[in-house]
């Protein structure tokens, strides 16, 4: 089962914010596992996910958002995690492309013939 973890700032800030979007979550997604955890009640949170204030959302135990994402980006994330597909955020390899081609044998060079300065006269 997906659990959905609302982190709420330890300075107040968007508590309000946290508290719909968490309710509209469990009614859109009955069967997620919602919690609001207080940040000043469990600084080891914070510190974990290398947080300094809040608010946040983790979902299955990683941090996803930092602060609190519109509903239909935290839906769509949600799903994407419960049903184990890739992120097409994340930076790799995306499914569909076409491996990187590793550089041949660099050309073959030759060595720099040195300069000499321009000859001028003295008048």
């Amino acid at each position: 089962m997906t659990e959905v973890i609302f982190l709420t700032s330890n300075q107040g800030q968007q508590a309000e914010r946290v508290r719909s979007i968490s309710e509209r979550l469990k009614h859109r997604l009955p069967d997620l596992t919602v919690r609001i955890v207080d940040a000043s009640a469990h600084p080891e949170l914070l510190a974990k996910h290398k947080l300094r204030y809040g608010p946040g959302v983790i979902v299955d135990g990683q941090l996803e958002y930092v602060g609190v994402p519109r509903f239909s980006m935290l839906v769509d994330r949600v799903l994407q995690v419960r049903e184990g597909r890739a992120n097409s955020r994340t930076a790799g390899d995306k499914p569909g492309e076409k491996p990187p081609v590793p550089p041949g044998p660099a050309p073959a060079t030759r060595p720099a013939a040195p300069t000499t300065p321009p000859k001028t006269e003295n008048a």
